[in-house]
């Protein structure tokens, strides 16, 4: 799924391109995807409407309209958006394709269409799920190490990589980059928070900083087009089996609460004891 790197991004990028442009047409090719809280077709609703600015709130991109309406997107785990110009082919399973006033087209496109598109009038998000239960802001000014702390503390009995990756806690890191701020921080992804140290926390609360701001500028300086997923510079995440980049030893992949997540056993040691011991497997024996 884009991450808030990848968020920012696509957000940046369509900002300096189609805002202030003009909404000619609007076709939907799976209406699934669509949540409208306005009276009548998504399709009458945009057609006219200007794209005053694009802004993201966690996982959600919203593009604000004339008339006081706004086009939410969360693109969910296989979601994307593509800005189509003329003579560029369409992605493939388009879910729904916006035509603008200068020829070229937004797509948003799904193979699994679990992706959601809501009309909601500007500023009435409560029907949007999970868009207000968003928890702080890591990019946000009110995201101090006290607030950090203050988070840790109150979620203590949660392994550290689910109080990471918990949306209402923190907004918004992902799977992909909660991997990558263990690994820079040297911590298991199974520690439970109430075992992490003072020196711990204050050291994931840098990496937390460190690797997003790490993965805007991979993330830019790989200049994809919007609906392409940067990845390559990831140095855990789906890396299972190659050496780590620090110490050599081999990634591991386990399960936390049904996701998959990647370490360096050797660099991220466990703080107890669990069912396997990555640390040993593969060595020879003494």
């Amino acid at each position: 799924m884009p991450e808030l790197p990848d968020l920012e991004y696509i957000a940046e990028y369509l900002q300096g391109t189609v805002a202030h442009r003009t909404i000619i047409s609007a076709e939907i090719h799976k209406p699934v995807i669509l949540r409208l809280a306005v009276a009548g077709s998504l399709q009458d609703a945009v057609a006219g409407k200007r794209i005053e600015g694009v802004k993201i709130h966690g996982p959600f991109l919203t593009m604000r309209m004339t008339d006081k309406l706004d086009l939410v997107v969360n693109l969910m785990v296989a979601g994307k958006i593509q800005h189509q110009r003329p003579g560029e082919r369409p992605q493939g399973h388009r879910c729904l394709s916006l035509s603008l006033d200068d020829k070229t087209i937004l797509n948003v496109c799904d193979p699994e269409l679990m992706a959601k598109v809501y009309l909601v009038p500007s500023g009435e998000y409560g029907v949007i799920p999970k868009y207000q239960s968003q928890g702080t802001a890591i990019t946000g000014k009110e995201f101090t190490l006290d607030r950090f702390l203050e988070l840790a503390s109150l979620h203590s009995r949660k392994q550290v990589r689910v109080f990471i990756n918990d949306h209402t806690i923190m907004s918004s890191i992902g799977n992909a980059y909660a991997d990558e701020i263990l690994f820079e921080a040297g911590i298991h992804p199974k520690t439970f928070v109430a075992r992490l140290s003072g020196e711990d926390r204050s050291r994931l609360y840098e990496a937390i900083h460190s690797v997003m701001e790490w993965g805007k500028t991979e993330v830019k300086k790989a200049r994809k087009p919007i609906h392409e997923k940067v990845r390559d510079h990831m140095r855990v995440r789906n890396r299972r089996g190659e050496p780590c980049p620090r110490c050599g030893t081999k990634i591991r992949r386990e399960g936390v609460r049904g996701h998959d997540v990647f370490f360096c056993p050797q660099c991220q040691p466990a703080s107890r004891r669990l069912f396997v011991d990555w640390s040993k497997v593969g060595r020879p024996k003494e």
